[in-house]
């Protein structure tokens, strides 16, 4: 069944009439892996808490396709250098946001992470963040323990300290990473599972894992997988102790003064009404591009270039991870259905690589096809290597003169890989293919990926540092010069870090959050 056929978004109901006349303590703007975190924190302290979700609530029959269709698509530069209506603003437009079709990667960032410069010393942007792994170590065990984290730091060559850790018990190797696992060791390598979001044993009331069908393509129906909606959004809303719309585009943000923004301007996405909504405090966390997008569509008479954009920063570094998946095959006596787990397995190896160009490798782990790709015919090994790529000015959000269907200037994703971190693909890409061919594997190809055409990690933009002409928030995700407006999603990132960002964007969210809460 082709998207345009597929069920009607469910927005929920519309707002009241009155919403203008009501102020809530916090606005935030974005239901996903960051704003569901944010909610939950904040309500907890006890405030009035309105979240603004421009996707609708999806239930285990809906497709990830399908909220693609829903979203308002982007201007990415394609192969040819010129700009074409092709790219994915979004990890996923819906309540939940990414987390809801996401495959559960939950890793930690490595100290590294936080402070490349070693690695990175003519990067044209600041890539150290404004704060350590040591001060987001306890949120990062707050956060696993909320979602369920299964895992088994062990193995991992390059694990970070982990005091605050209470791991689910690890995966189950698929049948695939265990032909990778044995390769892998074969070539002196240290495979581990690959940590995730996904209960191995009943947890916080969730069932386990049934392998039921793949993760990235339809919602966990039994609700295994420690989504935002599931762990955080769920139980505010049945308690009653938070409000949320979902089916608003946020249009634009209006101050009251040039320190202090008063009102979100937003419209219902299936009737264009217009909605006034007043907060002391706004949080946006509706993902990398779309926060900076927000500030950019409310310039005012005090900043003319956008919210936040005095030194002209917002948007610009512009961060997607570099990728790329190698795939063979292996003789298989079962047919292979792809259910369960889109990774069991991950290798930090070559994390740091000195054979790497500027020393800096990344990530490989297993990328299992959904249900649209299985074959049947052997069975199909495939992993990815992913490389956090080179923060650079030139690598943008921007917005188009063109209108989308909202009345809305179109996205501009303006972004071209650096030349170093196309060749430390290439590096990567041969150490994938040595792998497979250590694992017995066949028919050993690349897959080409366009990660810049968006969907999937998305960082910087609106990136934290204490200096605001290289930085858009401060360390806790403050803008500068704007004393109630926050971001807390991936763009807050200086440096994207070399592995998935998820678990990492949700606990500084807390942090950010709990901030919030004892400044109240």
């Amino acid at each position: 069944m082709p998207p345009s056929a597929a069920r009607q978004p469910d927005f929920g109901p519309l707002p009241p009439d009155d919403l203008a006349e009501r102020t809530f303590d916090v606005c935030i703007v974005g239901s996903g892996a960051s704003g569901a975190v944010a909610a939950d924190e904040l309500c907890r302290a006890g405030l009035d808490v309105v979240v603004v979700e421009q996707g609708p609530y999806v239930d285990p029959e809906t497709r990830f396709a399908d909220v693609v269709h829903w979203a308002e698509p982007a201007y990415v530069r394609v192969f040819s250098g010129c700009f074409a209506l092709q790219g994915n603003p979004w990890s996923s437009c819906n309540v939940g946001g990414g987390t809801v079709f996401y495959g559960g990667a939950s890793f930690r960032y490595r100290s590294l992470d936080f402070d490349p410069s070693r690695w990175l010393p003519a990067a044209d942007l600041p890539v150290a963040w404004p704060f350590g792994y040591d001060e987001l170590e306890p949120y990062y065990g707050e956060i696993e323990q909320r979602i369920g984290v299964a895992a088994d730091a062990s193995g991992d060559p390059t694990a970070p300290p982990t005091p605050s850790a209470r791991y689910l018990p690890a995966v189950a190797p698929s049948a695939a990473a265990a032909i990778v696992a044995a390769g892998a060791r074969s070539l002196g390598l240290h495979p581990f599972p690959t940590p995730l979001a996904i209960n191995t044993v009943p947890h916080a009331g969730r069932a386990e894992c049934a392998n039921s069908n793949p993760c990235i393509e339809h919602r966990c129906e039994r609700f295994a997988k420690g989504d935002a909606e599931t762990v955080f959004l769920r139980p505010l809303l049945e308690a009653g102790s938070l409000t949320l719309y979902a089916g608003l585009v946020a249009a634009r943000l209006e101050r009251s003064s040039r320190s202090s923004v008063s009102t979100l301007v937003a419209l219902r996405v299936d009737t264009g009404q217009s909605y006034r909504i007043r907060a002391r405090r706004f949080v946006l966390a509706a993902n990398a591009i779309q926060s900076a997008a927000l500030l950019l569509r409310s310039a005012d008479e005090h900043s003319p270039g956008g919210l936040g954009n005095d030194h002209d920063m917002v948007g610009r570094g512009l961060c997607f991870k570099i990728s790329e998946w190698v795939d063979g095959f292996v003789d298989a006596a079962e047919p292979n259905d792809n259910d369960g787990p889109f990774s069991t397995l991950a290798l930090t190896d070559h994390y740091l690589d000195a054979a790497a160009p500027s020393g800096l490798g990344g990530l490989i782990y297993e990328a299992r096809y959904g249900h649209r790709f299985a074959l049947h015919q052997g069975l199909p090994v495939r992993i990815e290597c992913i490389l956090a790529d080179h923060p650079a000015r030139d690598n943008r959000v921007l917005l188009s003169r063109e209108r989308d269907r909202h009345g809305l200037s179109r996205i501009i994703m303006d972004y071209t890989p650096h030349p170093t971190d196309l060749a430390r693909l290439e590096h990567m890409v041969e150490r994938c293919r040595e792998l497979l061919g250590a694992s017995g594997c066949r028919l050993i190809r690349r897959e080409g990926k366009a990660p810049h055409f968006g969907g999937t990690h998305l960082h910087g933009a609106c990136r934290a540092g204490d200096d605001p002409t290289t930085s858009v928030v401060d360390a806790w995700g403050r803008v500068h010069g704007v004393d109630n407006l926050y971001v807390i999603d991936g763009g807050f990132m200086p440096y994207p870090g070399g592995v998935n960002p998820t678990l990492t964007i949700q606990a500084n969210a807390l942090r950010c959050a709990r901030r919030m809460a004892q400044e109240r």
